[in-house]
């Protein structure tokens, strides 16, 4: 990790505990796209920070949760598999359908081991009909950005295992990872939270200033702050 992703990845946490701070978390709790959203940032979080490890990165307050991190791994690898899965019914290719038919509950109870194969499988599944046609791919939402999703989840949760898969990604494999998962990030940030955000403005100042604060993201070798691009809260 670079200096610019490591401060990226710290606002992050920060941004996050705004959002979790148990009196703000009343505020948005009953919206569910503002709750898919926290998650999902929850999630990018927990990835960068499997990948930091891997590379003997410090990021400062934030500790590497093993099972959030293979939930992630999960959700990922079972929206691919549904897309491409999907797919693969209508052209009625059973074959190539039965190599995307997962289900959560046999995911979380695989072997660690062969968990992150599983999921890579799937990924090199989706990849090859991406590649192949990548317009009919859109209409079942399967894209070289989903794709990516899932990747760095891979790579992250392989990291933290030592098995032969984290071998064979390697440091330009984590590197890509982390470019990645930081372009989902700031992707979820400013097309779902920062514009969901502005509603509580008006009844919540505290909570919206708060947030807006911690989008800043700090320069920790001492220089400037750049600010998010979330517009300005009255």
């Amino acid at each position: 990790m670079n200096n610019g992703q490591i401060n990226k990845t710290n606002a992050y946490q920060a941004t996050n505990l705004v959002l979790t701070d148990e009196n703000f978390a009343l505020i948005w709790n009953d919206m569910p796209a503002f709750v898919s959203g926290q998650v999902s940032l929850a999630g990018s979080i927990n990835v960068l920070a499997a990948l930091a490890q891997s590379q003997g990165a410090v990021l400062k307050g934030i500790t590497l949760d093993k099972n959030r991190l293979k939930l992630s791994l999960i959700t990922r690898t079972l929206i691919v598999a549904g897309a491409a899965g999907s797919f693969a019914f209508e052209a009625g290719n059973q074959t190539l359908a039965a190599k995307f038919a997962v289900k959560e509950g046999e995911l979380k109870t695989m072997r660690e081991s062969l968990l992150d194969d599983a999921a890579q499988a799937i990924h090199d599944e989706a990849e090859k009909l991406v590649t192949a046609n990548p317009a009919k791919m859109l209409d079942y939402k399967l894209t070289p950005i989903l794709l990516a999703d899932l990747q760095s989840a891979v790579t992250a949760y392989s990291a933290t295992l030592g098995t032969p898969r984290a071998a064979i990604s390697g440091r330009t494999g984590i590197t890509a990872a982390i470019a990645a998962e930081i372009e989902r990030a700031d992707a979820n940030l400013e097309n779902i939270l920062d514009r969901l955000i502005l509603q509580f403005a008006a009844d919540h100042p505290a909570f919206t200033t708060a947030y807006a604060s911690a989008r800043k993201v700090i320069n920790a070798g001492g220089g400037h702050s750049t600010e998010s691009k979330l517009p300005p809260v009255q």
